[in-house]
């Protein structure tokens, strides 16, 4: 006994909690600034999308400072040792930060959702029923993700009773754990299978679009990152079932939480790759400001302005549409193509649209006939 107990005062999950956390937020915060950053500072084209980012990194900031602040106070460790360390008080403490937590967590992975969808309406150009269809899905999510949050706090009568664990000997009555884990579960599900369609549907579109496989290439990888948030989402449902385990839950649920804010990470992170093509290019050291304009001397000026090799401005062309932050599709019959109106190419330089631009030259001399007549 004397050995099972010191075994269970060395296990700690903090470290890790920690570590993955801070990690994986830390590269979400620099995605997401990069984004305001493109949108606000050089293209001054801020949209629905970059709203429910915010909103959704205000999630994520308080899912994240909040579980630290629950490590600290010993989550991660065995409740036995919790409670021989500081006694109910402080396992009620830690519990409380914890459910308060599970719900900023469903509604860190859910929110960003609503972000790619408004991201691919607006880059993707899709038909009403598409349009309609992609807010459906994501809403959906957001509707069971929020039922998820209500059947947590439900689950006792008092709803204190989930955290106040003394007051299960004073009369309060909880409903079995199988009724939230299993919605728990079915939420989960619904969200890979909508973070699977948000990465296939742009993939499907891109691929019926007439360039290169290397474009191609780029611009689904750009986009389908929601198939690891799907993975992601699936490796957090199978932790679910630590659910059960509610003897010892400050150290059962670490995972599930860990693989929580994964995935919320992750979705943010892809909702903001396909934005980031101005970043690429100036690394790159190609452009100033962004794919298709610079700032100079307080007014934007097309690079088209300037001459070019021939050869640099087809390199120029196709880094425009390997790292753009705005495609333009329409319908042509059964087909998507690259939009080519006079709207999409006045407006390029504002939205950073993918955009073509074809230039006729016609060439006429004169040329000697027979008998020494000339025509021109």
């Amino acid at each position: 006994m004397a050995a099972t107990d010191a075994e269970s005062i060395h296990q700690k999950k903090a470290p890790r909690i920690l570590g993955v956390f801070w990690a994986f937020y830390s590269v979400s915060v620099v995605m997401v600034s990069l984004r305001l950053y493109i949108r606000a500072r050089m293209l001054r084209n801020i949209g629905l999308d970059d709203y429910i980012i915010v909103a959704a990194m205000v999630m994520v900031t308080s899912y994240t400072i909040l579980t630290t602040v629950a490590v600290v106070l010993g989550y991660g460790s065995h409740t036995s040792v919790l409670m021989e360390k500081g006694g109910m008080d402080l396992v009620e403490h830690i519990l409380v930060l914890n459910y308060t937590n599970f719900a900023l967590g469903i509604m860190s992975f859910t929110t960003p959702k609503l972000a790619v969808a408004a991201l691919l309406n607006r880059i993707m150009n899709p038909s009403r029923f598409h349009r309609t269809w992609l807010w459906i899905l994501t809403g959906s999510v957001f509707v069971a993700s929020t039922i998820c949050i209500i059947v947590l706090f439900t689950m006792c009568n008092p709803p204190q009773a989930l955290w106040k664990i003394h007051l299960m000997s004073e009369g309060a009555t909880c409903r079995s754990t199988t009724i939230l884990t299993g919605y728990a579960i079915f939420t989960g599900v619904l969200s890979a299978v909508v973070d699977l369609y948000l990465a296939i549907y742009p993939t499907v579109v891109l691929l019926r679009l007439q360039m290169s496989v290397k474009k191609k290439l780029a611009l689904c990888a750009a986009l389908g990152l929601g198939a690891v948030a799907c993975a992601m989402a699936i490796v957090k449902c199978l932790q679910l079932p630590s659910l059960y385990n509610t003897a010892d839950s400050t150290y059962a649920t670490a995972d599930l939480v860990i693989w929580t804010s994964i995935e919320s990470n992750i979705i943010i992170m892809a909702s903001c790759i396909p934005t980031l093509g101005p970043i690429y290019e100036m690394t790159r050291g190609k452009r100033s400001w962004s794919s298709h304009e610079r700032y100079e001397s307080g007014k934007w000026r097309s690079y088209t302005d300037r001459p070019t090799k021939k050869s640099a401005s087809k390199n120029r062309e196709d880094d425009d549409i390997l790292m753009t932050t705005n495609i333009g599709t329409t319908r042509s019959g059964s087909q998507e193509s690259i939009l080519n109106s006079d709207q999409l190419r006045n407006e390029a330089y504002v939205t950073g649209k993918i955009h073509r631009t074809d230039q006729i030259k016609i060439e006429y001399g004169e040329r000697l006939q027979r008998g020494g007549s000339e025509v021109t």
